[in-house]
């Protein structure tokens, strides 16, 4: 009997074909080119769903929700895009597709729209807008390229010869393909574990394609979250990057991006001379100025001091205190002579007043002696007292009471026998 013809179910035949399709290798991550049609995104899944086609064939292409949150580009019917992704087989349709992974605009346009809507977008969330301070004087700056470029010799050696004190911290990255994106994320995040003042990043120059890792999203992101400020220095003069426009500072070129980093000491230290001149002649002219000052003013205390004053006004009085000196001089010489003739005269008065006096006394002497009672006792007269009292009338004693007779030499003590009134005369 011949042999017969496999026979198989529709499914045994699905489960063989996907099983063939999954053991080829070249279908596991592919990028394929193509056009876009039917695209029907499934708004309660969040999948979406498109043809992909050249001009003889074509391709389902599904892109699940969570890769489709990840995908830059705005898709639309008759865009050329790449994609990349994994064929696989969906047995219940019975047919093979594309489930992608990447979709992304095909050709120098499409990375000029895929630009265009990048910038537009990190634009309108602010990512534009911070735009930090660099260190006058960084201590420590990494730097961000590829190990095999121009870029970092340029930096190295503008830094050297401007700054020579300054310490470099190489970051080695990828800046072309693929991958470039993801390695430059990392060693931005290398940089930023770092204690480093400044990052610098960038590559050389190049066609749009070369340089579009630096419009990468991510890239972009992580640029705007990096705590250390940041210099970006990509491609020449006229090229422009999404990582321009986050970066704290664009530099033209990377020999650009050095002399912005870093001072140039020679010129700081000829500035830093200049200015000491500046500042000791200003210093001089101040110096000299509050000299004139502290003399006008201490000539200024001193005219209006009390000292200085007194000493004006005993110039301005001493002729006044000569003539007044000289005034007093005579005053005094004309009382002198005055008081002289005073005296002289004083003294003849009082002369002839003592030599009346004496004549007085002489007088007055010898009537004291005439009344004095001794001398009258002396001439034979006494004084009789009774009871301390000297008796002038014999009617104040009576016989019997005793008196004391008071005689010149002496007094006696007696009895009174009898007593005897004379007898008067009126006439």
């Amino acid at each position: 009997m011949p042999n017969s013809p496999l026979t198989v179910t529709v499914s045994q035949l699905g489960r063989k074909i996907a099983s063939m399709i999954r053991s080829e290798k070249t279908f596991e991550d592919l990028c394929v080119k193509g056009e876009i049609s039917n695209f029907s995104p499934n708004a309660r899944s969040g999948h979406i769903y498109f043809t992909l086609k050249d001009d003889t064939a074509s391709i389902r292409v599904v892109i699940f929700r969570n890769t489709a949150e990840y995908i830059n580009a705005a898709l639309e019917d008759g865009m050329a895009v790449v994609v990349r992704g994994t064929v696989k087989c969906y047995e219940a349709g019975g047919y093979y597709q594309i489930v992608a992974a990447d979709v992304r605009p095909d050709g120098e346009g499409a990375l000029a729209a895929q630009f265009a809507m990048i910038k537009a977008k990190l634009e309108a969330e602010g990512l534009f807008k911070q735009k930090r301070p660099l260190p006058e004087m960084p201590r420590k700056i990494c730097v961000i390229t590829s190990e095999s470029g121009a870029v970092l010799h340029d930096i190295l050696q503008n830094i050297e010869s401007r700054c020579p004190e300054v310490r470099i911290v190489f970051i080695p990255a990828a800046v072309q393909g693929e991958y470039a994106p993801a390695s430059l994320v990392s060693a931005l995040g290398k940089a930023n574990e770092t204690d480093a003042d400044l990052i610098i990043f960038g590559r050389g120059g190049g066609s749009a394609e070369d340089l579009s890792a630096f419009n990468d999203e991510g890239l972009a992101r992580a640029i705007f979250a990096s705590r250390i400020p940041t210099i970006s220095a990509v491609g020449h003069e006229t090229d422009f990057t999404i990582a321009d426009f986050v970066a704290d500072e664009r530099a033209s070129t990377p020999t650009k991006a050095a002399q912005i980093a870093v001072p140039d000491m020679r010129e700081l230290v000829s500035k830093l001379v200049e200015r000491k001149n500046v500042i000791r002649t200003s210093l001089h002219r101040v110096f000299e100025n509050k000299v004139v000052a502290v003399t006008m003013t201490d000539t200024k205390i001193k005219a209006k001091s009390p000292m200085h004053r007194l000493a004006a006004n005993e110039q301005k009085l001493a002729p006044a205190a000569d003539k007044l000196a000289a005034q007093m001089k005579r005053i005094i010489e004309e009382r002198s002579r005055q008081y002289e003739d005073i005296y002289s005269d004083v003294k003849l008065r009082a002369g002839r007043i003592v030599e009346n006096k004496e004549t007085a006394l002489m007088h007055t002497a010898s009537v004291i002696k005439l009344l004095d009672p001794l001398a009258i006792l002396m001439r034979g007269y006494s004084i009789t007292y009774k009871d301390g009292k000297a008796l002038v009338n014999a009617d104040d004693v009576s016989a019997g009471d005793r008196i004391k007779i008071k005689l010149s030499g002496g007094s006696i003590s007696a009895v009174v026998e009898s007593t005897e009134k004379d007898i008067r005369y009126e006439i």
